[in-house]
């Protein structure tokens, strides 16, 4: 899938209320708002906005050397998060930008 990335994030540390530990990242994509309307809920709107994806943690270096925003092409497969299948991102097979080394 490829896609406008803004950036990627990694929070890890120890959770309040349950004093469990966490460490988890996520990928922030430009995603177009879509219009909805019902009975009981509306958005309205133009252009984009921000979505957020689960980045599995060992893809996360993969994304180091990306000058953001940039257009990416990420690697997606299917997990089962709580009850649900959903996507998590595992890397990206687009190659950062080399640069260019001056002689003088």
């Amino acid at each position: 899938m490829k896609t406008q990335v803004l950036g990627v994030k990694r929070m890890h540390g120890t959770a309040k209320e349950s004093g469990n530990p966490f460490d988890m990242a996520s990928i922030f994509v430009i995603v177009p708002i879509e219009p909805t309307n019902s009975a009981k809920f509306s958005i309205e709107g133009f252009g984009y906005e921000t979505g957020e994806m689960p980045l599995e943690l060992e893809a996360l270096k993969q994304f180091e050397h990306f000058k953001f925003p940039c257009a990416i092409e990420l690697t997606l497969e299917p997990v089962l998060y709580k009850g649900k299948i959903s996507q998590v991102v595992t890397g990206t097979t687009s190659v950062p930008p080399v640069k260019s080394v001056s002689n003088g």
